[in-house]
């Protein structure tokens, strides 16, 4: 019987190799197996009266067939790794367009006319209606700061050349004072005065003379 036994040791063990050489395989994977061939062999050594090596072979990968199950029954199989996710794809800056260049009044333009009653009767004092007007006219320029004026004054025919003239030009800085007491920069209104030289209606009636007796703010650069 001993004789039987180390047979089937040796049978059991050149299987276990015979499957395991080249291999990469777990301990467990070739223990396992050995054990239960060898403890197969060793039964049927044990209980046959044979010393047939068929017989001891059998029950050699029988009993490593069942040691396999056996180490391996609570084995989970290795979920795979989860794929990592790709980077998120870089966000591209949007550059705002420029804002648009501001549009400017060319020169010649009349901002502002100062007609009728917005001057005292043959006086450089602003009426009530007149700065009303001029506080306007502060708050454009104050809006466009680039821009420069001609402060013009003008009067009707009534009167001698030298005398309106005299009056056009105290009402035109009349003007430029008061729209620097508002805030503006003086550097940028420069008081003209036309006197009755330029008149833009009719003298023979009382509405073309109150038209013709003005202050016109006219843009002369920008």
């Amino acid at each position: 019987m001993n004789r039987h036994i180390k047979s089937g040791l040796l049978l059991c063990l050149g299987l276990a190799m015979a499957g395991c050489g080249g291999q990469k395989i777990k301990p467990g994977d070739v223990l396992c197996p050995l054990v239960g061939a060898a403890a197969g062999a060793g039964v049927v050594a044990a209980g046959a009266d044979t010393d047939e090596t068929g017989a001891l072979a059998g029950g050699a990968v029988l009993g490593a067939a069942v040691g396999y199950l056996i180490c391996h029954e609570n084995e989970k199989p290795v979920a795979p790794r989860p794929v990592p996710a790709p980077p998120p794809a870089p966000v591209a800056k949007v550059t705002p367009p420029p804002p648009p260049a501001p549009v400017l009044p060319a020169v010649g333009t009349k901002m502002i006319s100062l007609e009728g009653t917005n001057f005292a009767f043959n006086k450089a004092d602003i009426t009530a209606e007149g700065k009303a007007k001029l506080d306007a006219a502060a708050t454009t320029l104050g809006a466009e700061p680039t821009v420069k004026l001609s402060v013009e004054g003008h009067t009707d025919a009534v009167g001698s050349a030298p005398y309106n003239q005299a009056l056009s030009e105290r009402r035109a800085k009349s003007v430029v004072a008061y729209l620097v007491s508002k805030g503006v920069d003086g550097a940028r209104l420069t008081p003209v005065g036309y006197g009755k030289t330029k008149p833009v209606a009719t003298n023979d009636t009382a509405e073309g003379r109150a038209q013709n007796r003005r202050v016109d703010l006219v843009v002369s650069a920008n």
